[in-house]
């Protein structure tokens, strides 16, 4: 395994055009670095680079068509809070909180806190 921090940016470009076999794209020396070390390393390992590329973008989009969670209209939501109990109910524009509308849970999280939160996680909504 090559020493790639010792190599200067002509070095560098030399070694991506050598390894990788294009044009090396305009990201920053530490990351040209990484990739080259991980483009070593599978090719050590016998992994397609481009494969696992590959299976990766296909990972990703099963992920997003993982069903989210549904909240009806009408519902109600409690959270217990430092000792105080707060209800939003679920209505057609969003999310009704002290005769006030939010878009998301996010944004009636931070209104009860006074912090930034992910709404799902602070009323504890599941997938």
């Amino acid at each position: 395994m090559q020493n790639y921090t010792q190599l200067n940016a002509r070095e560098l470009r030399l070694k991506w055009a050598e390894i990788i076999g294009r044009p090396i794209p305009p990201i920053g020396r530490s990351l040209v670095i990484k990739y080259l070390l991980w483009y070593e390393q599978a090719k050590r390992e016998k992994i397609s680079p481009l494969g696992f590329f590959h299976e990766v973008a296909q990972a990703a989009k099963s992920i997003d068509k993982r069903p989210k969670a549904t909240l009806e209209v009408g519902s109600k939501m409690v959270r217990s809070y430092q000792g105080t109990k707060y209800e939003v109910e679920i209505i057609s524009q969003g999310y009704l909180y002290r005769h006030k509308t939010y878009k998301s849970l996010s944004g009636v999280a931070k209104a009860i806190t006074g912090k930034s939160w992910n709404g799902n996680v602070f009323f504890g909504v599941k997938k």
